[in-house]
């Protein structure tokens, strides 16, 4: 999957969560950052296993 296909999927999510144009932007443009500092490898073991989730500060949802 590409970047831009992931953008897409962030874009459409926040819309159908009531997101604020402004809060899209900002949102994609750190997505934009995070593409160039964290590696593939990196951001996949993170989205699965969300307990890794509290080493950026996030807890757990009950």
């Amino acid at each position: 999957m590409n970047n831009d296909i992931i953008r897409g999927y962030v874009l459409i999510a926040m819309k159908n969560l009531g997101y604020k144009k402004e809060d899209i932007e900002k949102m994609l443009d750190e997505l934009h950052y995070v593409f160039d500092t964290v590696s593939e490898k990196e951001a996949e073991n993170l989205s699965l296993n969300p307990f890794k989730w509290e080493q950026l500060g996030l807890e757990k949802s009950k």
